[in-house]
């Protein structure tokens, strides 16, 4: 055994500092190249495992939507610097206010709904470093488009999908189930995918996935267009209006900034420079260019000149909203909505853009030119309120179009009535009344029929009717088109089918 030792460290010795680096890079390669990525099957439930029969399902009133059965599932996150020496209430209420709504926090403690490193807590309960916070929930997933993910290319090195719009890829927010990591796992058999890269929820168009860690270092999306594995991205959108600069191409510079990582909202500012190039297009000429070439080419020839911006020509607000126009993207950098902030920068937001074609929102300029008429305090909370439970609220209203409209409308006339500290606040008097309502009861933590039914008791979106989306609420015109990889490789999608609009 010391003979076995002095070896190993003598040839520890002997190697050197770059054999030393070389080794542990490739023990961190095989490391990577054998662990489970993607979706996996939690072991967090409270109920026994679901399958595809048990979770996903069309009601035959709503045939364009694909719903997933509501299910128990337990939030886990481990505690956050900012949450040291704040009691678990108090991280609660401000922290996940939606996880507990229309809830007493105090009867979900007792009832061992929330939890500390697995044991029950009281709400006065001091977080510290290294807990890990439990939370049971009753969850109900938003539902999506009811549309086939086509799949452009599956080989041993890649899956290359269309993604439909308003399916995320990755579980997030109000979606588990309702991911194309998740229809993949259980309705194609396809698992242990490595995402290359990140499409928006309402953007639709090709998903290029890996199936090793070598095939998805080979491509870098955030690397320069002309490095070895950069990738030269094209994307199609209608915008709103007709686009001005016709046989011209249009640079946008302008720096984004993420005002609101909760919403996932950007605008012009920061210092986070991107560029993103724009052409006006038809269907026949990309008809044609595909017929011709196989793909799409954004830059015919030398004679498309660069267009220069003029603040003072094309206003939104001068615009005959009945028109549209075809649009074809360049991005040549990779900033969240970076085309769409871009786009509502030049006056000719997506048409059907529900974050940045909203004047009501932004103002009647709608942020073209980076004038923004509200603050953006106001801007999030607006949002908030009108992507809330309740603005989809459908009790003791029969229309369903009244009750949106006056949702909309409410949800607005809040925002403009409240100052900022009160709207980031749980309604204390609300949850004081809810309190003195309910019965004080109190359940066998250790019994799980007893926490479900409780659970389902007081589940908000069980005990009240909610309107749905309408399948043309799930689709924003913006489409990845192309990628393409290397001289030799390159994906392309079919044409979305609003081009013909």
């Amino acid at each position: 055994m010391a003979d076995s030792e002095l070896s190993r460290k003598e040839k520890y010795r002997q190697e050197t500092k770059a054999d030393r680096r070389t080794r542990f890079k490739e023990r961190r390669r095989l490391k990577a190249e054998s662990k489970l990525v993607g979706f996996r099957q939690s072991t967090h439930y409270i109920d026994s495992e679901l399958t595809c029969d048990s979770i996903y399902y069309v009601d035959p009133q709503s045939p364009k939507l694909r719903k997933v059965h509501p299910y128990f599932f337990t939030w886990i996150t481990h505690a956050k610097e900012r949450w040291y020496n704040r009691t678990i209430a108090d991280v609660f209420q401000y922290e996940f206010r939606r996880s507990i709504l229309k809830q007493n926090f105090e009867d979900i403690i007792r009832n061992g709904l929330v939890r500390i490193n697995g044991q029950c807590v009281d709400k006065d309960y001091i977080i510290q470093n290294g807990d890990k916070l439990e939370h049971y929930t009753h969850r109900h997933e938003v539902p999506v488009i009811n549309q086939k993910i086509n799949i452009l290319i599956n080989n041993d090195d890649y899956l290359v999908i269309d993604k439909p719009c308003s399916i995320p890829v990755h579980p997030c927010g109000k979606y588990r189930f309702n991911t194309v990591l998740a229809i993949l796992h259980y309705e194609y058999q396809l698992s242990n995918l490595r995402t290359v890269h990140r499409l928006d929820r309402m953007t639709s168009g090709i998903l290029i996935m890996a199936k090793s860690a070598a095939k998805a270092r080979a491509i870098d999306f955030n690397a320069d267009r002309t490095s070895a594995n950069g990738v030269d991205k094209l994307y199609l959108c209608r915008v709103r209006g007709e686009f001005p600069y016709a046989n011209q191409i249009v640079r946008v510079d302008q720096p984004i900034e993420t005002f609101s990582f909760q919403l996932g909202l950007t605008r012009i500012g920061g210092n986070k420079q991107c560029q993103t190039l724009f052409r006006r297009v038809t269907v026949e000429e990309l008809q044609q260019q595909k017929e011709q070439h196989g793909k799409y080419i954004f830059n015919l020839n030398s004679d498309n000149s660069e267009a220069i911006i003029d603040d003072s020509l094309h206003k939104y607000a001068d615009q005959d909203s009945t028109r549209t126009s075809l649009v074809l993207c360049r991005p040549l950098s990779g900033r969240m909505h970076q085309i769409r902030v871009h786009l509502q920068y030049l006056g000719f937001p997506i048409v059907n853009d529900p974050l940045y074609n909203a004047p009501h929102i932004w103002g009647s300029s709608n942020g073209q030119y980076a004038q923004y008429e509200h603050s953006n305090d106001y801007v999030v909370e607006t949002f908030i309120k009108l992507h809330s439970c309740e603005y989809w609220l459908l009790n003791d209203v029969e229309n369903e179009d009244e009750a949106m409209n006056s949702n909309g409308k409410r949800a607005i006339e809040e925002v403009q009535e409240q100052n900022t500290d009160d709207t980031k606040r749980v309604k204390t008097e609300e949850c004081t009344a809810t309190a003195a309502a309910a019965a004080v009861t109190t359940i066998d933590v250790n019994d799980d029929s007893a926490v479900k039914n409780y659970i389902k008791e007081h589940c908000f979106e069980c005990l009240n009717r909610f309107r749905e989306p309408t399948a043309d609420q799930l689709v924003m015109f913006l489409h990845a088109l192309q990628y393409r990889i290397s001289d030799d490789v390159t994906f392309t999608s079919s044409l979305p089918d609003w081009v013909e609009i």
